[in-house]
């Protein structure tokens, strides 16, 4: 189902915008609850994980990159499928300099200072590190203004927060809101009918964390967080919530045998760039169908999974991996509800959310494949 009134509610925002650039302080509350003022909307923008480069779109669509003078690498070692499409498509992203991503490397000041940035967009979990390594001190003494956002740890309660935030940052609120909007209708959607679902009715979940992208092995999985968050909204019950506390944690095969998952999830993308040894599902936007079913028969082949009820039967998907840390999370939680709860959702139709998505919001053309179900 195409969502009627996302070109009329972005039509509608657009007019009523302001045509220039406020000249007033902006203070914002970011997602760690720090209060931050820019004297501006930010002209000189680092963003410290690239994973987040479709935020900036959603809230400049025209121009996304235009205030971007720095980046981390994370874009090109962890979606190398979206580091290839925007070099593709935004040329000018090769010549931004490229910083080391702060979760695994420190963050430097002195380089940061050198790029005059009037201001730093870091992901929220690597707060604590920043804080311990006096890092955000001496970006505050400097008056360097830093913001934090969260599109991973908790997705569904953070991603709204973040676009706003954006929006307010950059100077451009109207963009920020209609997507904010169409995410809020589409996530109430989707809960207000999995609430009345009993226990019973939802059915229990395995999923399988990047399967095949370093080999056979299983079964790494999500705990309460991220895709687990995204399976319990969806109207299921997640084995790796009762598990793990945290995000993600390993189960043996045996332990997931006798657990017998009534649906079995996997996350999939094209890894081989990063891990040669990779088989896991190549989704993403520049997949290929055929190979794709291919990848996810062989998985599902594999010495202990082929014995699982779930999988006999063949109630299986695989989802794009990078929607765990992306904006358009939201779009992925459709996909779930929508296989989990097909006859709840019949007017639930995520492929064309899925498009509308890429041309009104992000304004780029669609392409690849995001989402695949077994075949019987």
């Amino acid at each position: 189902m195409r969502f009627p009134l996302i070109r009329a509610l972005l039509a509608s925002l657009l007019l009523t915008a302001a045509a220039c650039v406020a000249a007033d302080p902006i203070t914002v509350t970011d997602i760690a609850g720090r209060q931050v003022t820019l004297a501006h909307p930010a002209q000189r923008v680092i963003l410290a994980d690239a994973r987040a480069l479709q935020a900036l779109q959603i809230v400049h669509p025209d121009d996304p990159f235009k205030n971007l003078i720095a980046w981390d690498n994370t874009l090109k070692t962890k979606a190398p499928d979206l580091y290839a499409l925007y070099l593709q498509r935004f040329p000018q992203l090769s010549k931004l300099p490229m910083l080391e991503n702060a979760y695994l490397s420190d963050f430097s000041v002195e380089r940061t200072v050198q790029m005059r940035p009037d201001l730093i967009i870091f992901d929220f979990g690597v707060l604590e590190k920043l804080k311990q390594s006096r890092v955000l001190d001496q970006l505050e003494k400097i008056g360097v203004p830093v913001v934090f956002i969260d599109f991973r740890l908790r997705p569904l309660s953070n991603s709204v927060p973040s676009i706003r935030l954006l929006g307010k940052v950059l100077g451009d609120e109207q963009h920020a809101e209609a997507w904010s909007q169409f995410y809020q209708q589409r996530l109430s959607l989707i809960r207000d009918r999995t609430a009345s679902l009993t226990a019973q009715q939802r059915p229990l979940v395995f999923i399988e964390r990047h399967a095949g992208m370093t080999g056979d092995e299983c079964c790494f999985t999500y705990g309460k967080g991220s895709f687990g968050e995204f399976i319990e909204t969806a109207g299921g019950k997640n084995v790796g919530s009762d598990l793990f506390s945290g995000k993600n944690g390993t189960i043996g095969l045996e332990q997931l045998i006798t657990s017998q998952p009534g649906k079995y999830l996997m996350t999939g993308a094209d890894w081989s760039d990063n891990y040669k040894q990779s088989i896991g599902v190549p989704l993403g936007y520049t997949a290929d169908l055929k190979l794709a079913q291919q990848r996810l028969d062989h998985l599902l082949n594999r010495n202990g999974l082929n014995v699982l009820k779930a999988v006999k039967q063949r109630d299986v998907m695989v989802i794009y991996h990078q929607f765990y840390d992306s904006p358009l999370n939201i779009l992925a939680v459709e996909a779930m509800a929508k296989f989990l709860h097909p006859q709840l959702f019949t007017d639930l139709n995520p492929q064309a959310d899925l498009e509308t998505v890429h041309h009104d919001f992000l304004k780029m053309p669609y392409s690849g494949l995001f989402w695949l179900t077994a075949t019987p």
